[in-house]
């Protein structure tokens, strides 16, 4: 969307206090562990673009909250497993020898938008130590949630998303539909924890030398399959929607929504359910 057509389709121009408003209606909280998932082209035209979406998230935080987003960098992977699009089979060693290794402080977000890409740069943030799954955090909680991030649990709870778990965090949905839940990868792996893993790898600093790392990781469901669970919990109340600027945004409790896709997809109840 070009910004000629956000233009057109914003009555008025989208303030960072307006989105703390509209962000406290909805029913974010001061002191909220909160993870986010953002669009800003789907929010109309905001004033101050992403600088004004993430001052006005951390205003409806207040002090005592912790916002967090993902930074993933999923070029920084096995070429050999890449589809969208793939490359030359004669290509793959040299992309894996020269390819920069992952550095939390500058390597880049890919496909998760300007909010979340700056997100990362703000002062304070921190951000974990995976090369492609990696979240930034920025409050009291940041050490917390960004501290543990294993290569074989890219979005397991050896990682920022398990650590979200356990401290009850929320999701808020920005202008973006359940099928960029992250979240609910966690629900996955509770679902299927034993299926085949996907061999993978990416470069790391080891010891202060750049190394090509090979490891194994589980697989990942298409984010499409998501979109039921969001519309029944949306219906069963685990998830509320409202007005962000001429958007609409989701707010959840993680855990809830993790356990609900989690029991829908395990295998055993789907048989019972079936019975």
């Amino acid at each position: 969307m070009s910004e000629g057509e956000q233009i057109a389709r914003t009555e008025r121009p989208i303030t960072a206090d307006r989105l703390r408003d509209d962000l406290l209606a909805l029913g974010v909280k001061p002191g909220d562990l909160l993870l986010v998932h953002s669009s800003l082209a789907a929010l109309g035209w905001v004033n101050g673009g992403p600088v004004a979406v993430i001052q006005a998230l951390l205003e409806a935080l207040g002090p005592e909250g912790t916002l967090v987003m993902p930074a993933h960098s999923p070029d920084l992977t096995d070429p050999a497993n890449w589809e969208a699009p793939p490359v030359p089979q004669a290509w793959l060693e040299t992309i894996r020898q020269t390819m920069p290794a992952y550095d939390a402080r500058f390597t880049p977000t890919r496909g998760m938008g300007r909010v979340a890409e700056l997100f990362r740069t703000w002062p304070g943030a921190l951000r974990s130590n995976h090369p492609s799954t990696s979240f930034a955090a920025l409050g009291p909680l940041a050490a917390d949630i960004t501290g543990q991030h294993e290569l074989t649990s890219p979005l397991g709870m050896a990682s920022p998303l398990g650590a979200l778990y356990e401290r009850d965090a929320r999701v808020l949905l920005l202008g973006v539909d359940f099928d960029k839940c992250t979240a609910l990868h966690l629900a996955e792996q509770f679902a299927w924890p034993n299926r085949p893993l996907v061999h993978e790898g990416a470069p790391i600093m080891v010891d202060g030398i750049r190394q090509w790392v090979s490891f194994e990781v589980p697989p990942l469901m298409d984010s499409e399959h998501f979109l039921p669970i969001g519309t029944a919990a949306m219906r069963l109340g685990l998830a509320v929607a409202g007005a962000l600027g001429e958007g609409r945004g989701m707010l959840m409790d993680m855990r809830a929504v993790v356990d609900y896709a989690a029991g829908i997809w395990t295998p055993k109840r789907r048989r019972s359910a079936a019975i």
